[in-house]
């Protein structure tokens, strides 16, 4: 009933084994069961139970010097499989397996100092597959499969500059995967040269989580944080963290964390992500570099596509963005840009926050924003604040928003481009573009076929308001709104626009001069059938421009220019 190879008995039970600091223990209960074990160079523990049939595990463990490799395993079922490799010491692992033909394969080399290199693995099921590679200490993970055909990998490594890894994985269902890939490694402080010379660059900390329950789910998480260079060009890890849930079949997520920072000090910015899939295909790609940015993403529903990018440099400020998709077929994008660049004195980046939140089928939305700042000579250019939100209820709409800018002489986020768009309906379409700050407009559609596109620009030293709003219910209304701020005003450009009905068209168009102090104000409502009106109002000399156009009717026509 028991089956114990050569080696194991030798290793396990000779006075040899146990003069070099070896312990070895094997229990089997069942037939054709095999376990073999390689000790050597002392300070190796290890056990191994079987219980069932044609059950395999392999253990080797060396060189672990005046630390422990510890290793366990339990086997119950039938043609499990286990593979551990343990060396240099500080390594310990548990491998648990209840079922059949599941494999599990544990590396762990090369612990540190007082660092540790620590893994649990338990599989519960058939044919489920697990693989762990840890190097160098400080590195914890654990997988926890129920089901059948679930697959996960777990890579990490440090060094003795290094941060912390640590990786958790649970799967529930049959064919899911999951890859984790953590790197944390650092630069070691030079022993010659002047002292400020020799720091190095320190690794900061990643921690992953990633629960699957379904069938056939996918999550890719890479996590990078290596520092850099020595002394003044010393950069140091950003701490990542990132969160999935996967809770249907077939979805999708992939999430890359990076990013440095200048000086010693590991973690003085973090990258947060968690997204969160309920359904069926959808999908998520989430990219996140330099730190002092942070996602959620939420989808519910099948067929949904959810793109994130954030990038911030060490004279950035954070981004911030929020997707919740509930439907099929909805589509979002985000782009995020915070930086800036030395001078005397340093231009510093603003803060981009958004939200896109959809409902229904076929929506499409982009969001994209840049808040960088430029360094110069005496003056500096400072990033503005953006803020967008986007809600989408419906089938087929579209709208898209860029904001961007910067301000010289006041700091970053002093002033702002703000927007919102709300469409309900079918087929609506709204482009929104805004420039330098002091921008505020909302667009809202009710109905089929709408379109509003509204542009600001703001000169950087301007202080006067664009501030537009666009109100559209009904069908085939177009409205386009077109706001210059000029520079050294205080006044306020304001668009207000409302169409009600069938083939409404506006078309607004303001322009403030050098030495305007008063506003161009326009009010546009049309209510009926195939309106259309044209205000275009450039104001110069003082003078301020208001135009009020109402038309209720049919076939009604309007033009309105001031100079």
């Amino acid at each position: 009933m028991r089956t114990l190879t050569t080696l194991a008995v030798l290793l396990a039970t000779t006075s040899l084994a146990a003069a070099a600091g070896n312990e070895s223990f094997i229990a089997q209960v069942g037939a054709a069961n095999n376990a073999l074990v390689g000790q050597t160079s002392g300070n190796n523990k290890q056990a191994t139970i079987q219980a069932g049939k044609k059950n395999s595990a392999v253990t080797s463990q060396s060189a672990a010097g005046s630390n422990t490799n510890e290793s366990g395993i339990m086997q119950i079922g039938a043609s499990n499989g286990a593979a551990v490799g343990q060396t240099g010491g500080n390594n310990s692992q548990g491998t648990i397996q209840v079922g059949a033909k599941n494999f599990a394969s544990t590396s762990q080399t090369n612990a540190a100092g007082s660092k540790k290199n620590k893994s649990g693995t338990a599989q519960f099921g058939y044919s489920n597959g697990s693989v762990v590679g840890q190097t160098a200490g400080n590195n914890t993970q654990g997988t926890l499969q129920v089901g059948g055909k679930n697959s996960s990998t777990t890579g990490q490594t440090t060094n003795a500059d290094g941060g912390f890894n640590s990786a958790r994985t649970g799967q529930f269902g049959v064919g899911n995967n999951a890859v984790t890939s953590q790197n944390s490694t650092g630069i070691a402080d030079k022993t010659t040269g002047p002292s400020f010379t020799r720091p190095g660059g320190n690794g900061g900390d990643n921690t992953s989580g990633v629960l699957q329950v379904g069938y056939q789910n996918n999550a890719l998480i890479g996590q990078n944080s290596a520092g850099s260079g020595n002394g003044l060009s010393a950069r140091s890890g950003v701490e990542n963290n990132s969160g999935a849930v996967q809770i249907g079949g077939k979805n999708f997520a992939s999430v890359s964390q990076d990013g440095t920072r200048a000086g010693t000090t590991a973690n003085a910015a973090s990258n947060d992500s968690f997204v969160g899939q309920f359904g069926w295909a959808n999908g998520a790609l989430v990219g996140q570099n330099g730190g002092n940015n942070s996602q959620g993403t939420l989808q519910f529903g099948s067929r949904n596509s959810a793109t994130t990018g954030q990038n911030a440099t060490d004279l950035g400020a954070t981004n911030s963005a929020l997707t919740l998709q509930g439907g099929s077929g909805n589509n979002a994008l985000t782009s995020q840009v915070t930086t800036g660049s030395s001078g005397l004195p340093s231009g510093h980046g603003g803060t981009n926050t958004a939200a896109t939140m959809q409902f229904g089928k076929g929506n499409n939305a982009v969001t994209g924003q840049d808040s960088t700042g430029a360094g110069g000579f005496l003056i500096a250019n400072n990033g503005v604040a953006n803020n967008a939100a986007t809600l989408q209820v419906g089938k087929g709409n579209y709208a898209a928003t860029s904001q961007s800018g910067n301000r010289p002489l006041v700091g970053a986020d002093s002033v702002s481009n703000d927007s919102f768009v709300g469409q309900f309906g079918s087929g609506n379409g709204a482009v929104v573009g805004q420039t330098n700050g002091l921008n505020g407009q909302a667009t809202v559609q009710i109905g089929k076929g709408n379109s509003a596109t509204t542009s600001q620009a703001n000169a950087k030293d301007s202080l006067n308001q664009n501030a537009a709003v666009t109100f559209q219910a009904g069908r085939h209304n177009n409205a386009v709104t077109s706001q210059i701020a000029n520079p050294l005003s205080a006044g306020i450009n304001g668009s207000l626009i409302a169409q009600i009905g069938n083939g409404n068209q506006a078309a607004v168009s303001q322009t403030g001069m050098q030495n305007m102090i008063g506003a161009n104000l326009q009010g546009t409502v049309q209510v009926g059938n195939g309106n259309y009106a044209t205000t275009a109002q450039a104001s110069a000399a003082n003078v301020a421009n208001t135009s009020v156009t109402a038309q209720f009717g049919s076939h009604n026509v309007a033009v309105t220019s001031q100079h």
